[in-house]
């Protein structure tokens, strides 16, 4: 029978603000930032659960697990393009540890593995009011696919990775054979060794990504800054323990309007 202890964290702060505005924004630019709204994870259901730290209030969660972090109103006209430049503070945990004994049969091997990875992910989408519907996804995560080192996801609604890690610890010992002989007689011998190995890193990063929004039709949107997280751990084999953890924070926005190079396009 094997043993062991997999646990699996996820913490995630954010708030909303925006600012240099009133009702609807006529100048080319906006900004937000945001700073603290608390998010947990139902390990056994995989339900996300996120709520204003101070008043209580839920937040939404989208489909795929995002939730939004920062957004502003924005009007555009004469059908220009919008540039949304992010930047988040993001930082993941993980902790493997794993303990194995030798085996005590002729050829064997004992081994123990132990897995622990976090994420952090981000995306720009234009809606047509505040929790509203999504108009367009922002560039170049629009285009992921699975071939392409940054995605997170394929198709328009993907993210970009902004933090990404997977730690896996293994050990193996091959056996140990003792043969004892006292004056031509067989005799016995021992063997019990333990070896305990432990693996921890942590970061913290501060990261920037640039969303390009082509061609935008005229009208007042409300550009929504999401982000989404994961975690896992895992001791597939053996005896361990495994933690992983993401989490995200302090961030800021800006969006400009801008008008791109006649016929544009990606």
């Amino acid at each position: 029978m094997k043993k062991f202890t997999s646990l699996a964290t996820l913490a995630l702060l954010f708030a909303t603000f925006a600012f240099a505005q009133s009702g609807t924004p006529s100048s080319k630019a906006t900004a937000a930032y945001n700073s603290a709204v608390g998010c947990s994870l139902t390990a056994t259901s995989g339900t996300w659960t996120c709520g204003d730290i101070f008043s209580g209030a839920a937040k939404p969660v989208t489909a795929d697990n995002y939730v939004e972090v920062m957004g502003s109103t924005v009007k555009v006209s004469n059908s220009q393009s919008l540039f949304a430049s992010a930047s988040l503070v993001t930082g993941l945990y993980t902790n493997t540890l794993v303990t194995t004994k030798p085996s005590k049969t002729s050829g064997g091997t004992n081994t123990s593995t132990a897995v622990a990875s976090g994420g952090v992910y981000l995306r720009a989408v234009l809606l047509d009011a505040p929790n509203g519907n999504p108009v367009m996804y922002g560039y170049p995560a629009a285009a992921c696919n699975a071939a392409v080192l940054g995605c997170s996801g394929t198709g328009a609604d993907s993210g970009v990775v902004l933090d990404s890690r997977v730690q896996t610890l293994t050990q193996s010992l091959s056996d140990c054979v003792v043969n004892v002989t006292v004056s031509g007689v067989a005799g016995t011998g021992t063997c019990d060794f333990t070896s305990t190995i432990q693996l921890i890193l942590q970061t913290t990063s501060a990261h920037g990504y640039n969303f390009i929004f082509p061609n935008v039709g005229v009208g007042t949107y409300y550009l929504s800054i999401q982000a989404s997280a994961n975690s896992g751990a895992v001791v597939p084999t053996g005896f361990g323990s495994a933690v992983g953890g993401a989490a995200y924070g302090l961030g800021s926005v800006t969006v400009e309007s801008v008008r791109l190079v006649h016929g544009f396009s990606f």
